[in-house]
């Protein structure tokens, strides 16, 4: 089962349909196409990096000696864009503002999308529920006869 990070564009609502479901875990595409994985999800920048690095190691795995050490690191260059790859994008969109919604945990992303949807039309119709009450620790301050080395805060006091 995988989790979904559900992000909305800056100023929409949560229930907007431009929001986009973000799979959290391994990307077989991205292991064995990590550059063109990169750049298919509008990650230029270090698309074009990854793509420069994997270029570099075809170049040493010429040399006498340099194959297993390219391999190697191929093999961990994609690993790393396999499994952190989808964290990148989400880091994209929340520096262009994007807002995270939820995150959700599903089986496919059609579940997801009947997850959130569901219960983001049921939040939008209960808009009027009443906040919790805040206690102001800092006004009250300590009671005398608080116990315990004053590490924890007795809320329940006996």
């Amino acid at each position: 089962m995988a989790s979904y990070l559900i992000m909305t564009p800056p100023g929409a609502a949560a229930d907007d349909e431009r929001a986009r479901f973000i799979a959290d875990g391994f990307s077989w595409t991205a292991f064995f196409f990590p550059a063109l994985w990169l750049m298919a999800k509008r990650a230029w920048l270090l698309g074009i990096s990854v793509a420069v690095l994997q270029i570099l190691l075809i170049l040493v795995s010429t040399l006498p000696g340099g194959f297993t050490a390219a391999l190697i690191l191929q093999l961990a260059l994609s690993l790393v864009v396999s499994l952190e790859g989808p964290l990148f994008i989400a880091r994209k969109l929340a520096a262009e503002d994007w807002t995270l919604r939820s995150i959700l945990p599903a089986r496919n992303i059609e579940t997801a999308e009947e997850i959130y949807f569901s219960n983001a039309t049921a939040a939008a119709h209960h808009r009027s529920a009443t906040p919790l009450q805040s206690i102001e620790w800092s006004k009250a301050g300590r009671t005398e006869k608080a116990t315990g080395l004053g590490l924890f805060e007795s809320y329940g006091e006996r």
